[in-house]
C-alpha cells in the first residue's frame, strides 16, 4: 500500500503519512484509530505497546505464588539474585557484575542449603 493509498483510507494527504512515517510528525486523535482500522491492528499495537497474553500473564501469577510461598529468607536471596543478574545502567564494568553475580549465587546457595525452591 502506498502513502497516497493509506492517506486515503483515513482522509488525509499521502504526503502527512509520510510524515508519519519518518517521525517528523505523530499521528494524532481521530487518525489514530483510523489508521489502525486501515492497517488491520488494534491501537495499542500501532504505538508500540503490547498486550500481554493470557498465558503469560497466567505464567507471572503462578511465579508470584510461588515467590510468596517461599520463606521470607528465602524471598531476599532470590530478590538479591534478580538484582545481581540485573545490570544497572550505570554498570559499566561487566567484570564487576559478574563478581557481584558470582558473590551473590554463591550466597544463595549456601544459604539454602544448595536448593532454592
Amino acid at each position: 500500500m502506498t502513502q497516497a493509498q493509506l492517506g486515503a483510507l483515513i482522509g488525509i494527504s499521502g504526503a502527512a503519512v509520510g510524515r508519519w512515517e519518518t517521525g517528523e510528525y505523530l499521528a494524532r486523535g481521530r487518525y489514530v484509530a483510523g489508521l489502525a482500522r486501515a492497517l488491520g491492528v488494534d491501537v495499542a499495537e500501532l504505538r508500540g505497546e503490547t498486550l500481554a497474553s493470557i498465558d503469560d500473564l497466567a505464567e507471572e501469577v503462578k511465579l508470584l505464588a510461588a515467590f510468596r510461598s517461599l520463606p521470607k529468607e528465602r524471598q531476599l536471596i532470590a530478590i538479591k539474585l534478580v538484582e545481581a543478574l540485573s545490570p544497572s545502567a550505570e554498570d559499566h564494568r561487566v567484570g564487576e557484575h559478574q563478581q557481584e553475580v558470582a558473590g551473590a549465587t554463591r550466597e544463595a546457595i549456601e544459604s539454602a542449603g544448595a536448593t532454592l525452591l
